[in-house]
């Protein structure tokens, strides 16, 4: 997968997949396309994809109006 289509998929930026890549957080296949370009592992995106939307529906679960009560 390239940087631009595990972007695309991931809906972040093209420098955000260079930054993940570079942190561990995406892992690229080896070895990398003619181009010099890196080619992403498909299933670290879909891994990354998974954990970011189970984070982010962990923090809407969370939220109540309790929280927050209106009129306040």
């Amino acid at each position: 997968m390239t940087v631009e289509e595990a972007a695309r998929q991931l809906f972040v930026s093209r420098p955000h997949i260079l930054k993940l890549l570079s942190s561990g957080g995406l892992l690229e296949s080896l070895p990398r396309n003619p181009s010099g370009q890196p080619d992403i592992d498909a299933t670290s995106v879909a891994q990354y994809k998974a954990k970011t939307e189970d984070a982010i529906r962990a923090y809407l679960d969370s939220q109540t109006e309790d929280d927050n009560p209106l009129g306040l």
